[in-house]
C-alpha cells in the first residue's frame, strides 16, 4: 500500500470534510460573492442568507464524509485511479444533490420576494 496513492484517493473526502466543518464553525455573516453558498435564490435577502448557509455548512460536511469513508474503502478493493475517479463522481452527485435539497427547501420556506412562508 502505498501512502500518497492512499492520500490521493481520500483527499476530495478530506477537504470537503474539513471545509464543511470550518464552514459551520465561522458562517459567513454578509451576503457576498466569495465565501458562502452562493445562489439568487439564497442572496435574496440576509434571512434567506443565512438559512441557506446553515444547510449549504452541513451539506458540504456531511458530503465530504461520505466521500471519504466511500473512498478509504474503496481503495482497499480497487486501484487508486479508479478510486479516485470514484471519490471525484461520488463528491460530485453528493454536491449536486445537496444543492437540489437546500434549493428545494429555501421554496418550501420562503416565497420568491424571499419572504416566509406562512
Amino acid at each position: 500500500m502505498d501512502l500518497f496513492q492512499f492520500f490521493l484517493a481520500i483527499f476530495n473526502g478530506l477537504l470537503f470534510t474539513i471545509l464543511g466543518w470550518l464552514y459551520m464553525k465561522y458562517p459567513p455573516k454578509e451576503i457576498n460573492h466569495i465565501y458562502g453558498y452562493r445562489t439568487r435564490r439564497s442572496m435574496a435577502n440576509q434571512h434567506i442568507w443565512d438559512y441557506a448557509n446553515a444547510i449549504g455548512s452541513k451539506m458540504i460536511y456531511y458530503i465530504g464524509l461520505v466521500t471519504l469513508f466511500s473512498s478509504t474503502l474503496l481503495y482497499f478493493i480497487f486501484d487508486s485511479g479508479t478510486v479516485v475517479m470514484a471519490s471525484i463522481f461520488i463528491l460530485l452527485l453528493g454536491l449536486g444533490i445537496g444543492m437540489y435539497k437546500c434549493e428545494t427547501l429555501l421554496n418550501k420556506r420562503f416565497d420568491k420576494n424571499g419572504k416566509p412562508k406562512k
